[in-house]
């Protein structure tokens, strides 16, 4: 009875142990924006840069992306340094006049993340 006792207390252990670890799973873009955070989008290249305001336009590109998911990089130093990327495409969000982020860096509301082509690949639909 005592050595039942015994596995169960350690399992209980265990299965609480393990609910508390650190999950890599990520976080969604829905997660990281609410539904009204983004009101400006700024796009593209060589200083011909446009502006995507309408509301409807930018829900429904928020809409395709909102279950990608992000991982935290751990390297949060700034990356002010001018990077030529293939299409030469900048893309950054904005909140009324305040950014609010960097899709090209992945800098999202202050932090940055990994690299991830799925997020990459509809940033690109905004630049053509």
């Amino acid at each position: 009875m005592r050595r039942l006792f015994l596995c169960i207390c350690l399992l209980v252990i265990v299965a609480s142990l393990m609910s508390c670890q650190k999950k890599e799973d990520g976080i969604s873009f829905k997660e990281i924006y609410t539904d009204k955070d983004i009101t400006k989008i700024v796009y593209g290249k060589n200083g011909n840069f446009k502006e995507l305001t309408d509301l409807k336009s930018i829900n429904n590109w928020v809409n395709n992306v909102r279950k990608i998911k992000f991982i935290r990089d751990e390297n949060q130093e700034d990356r002010a340094v001018l990077l030529l990327f293939d299409d030469g495409c900048s893309v950054k969000a904005y909140h009324k006049n305040k950014e609010i982020g960097d899709f090209k860096l992945l800098k999202l509301k202050g932090e940055f993340y990994k690299s991830n082509t799925e997020f990459d690949e509809q940033v690109k639909t905004l630049c053509k």
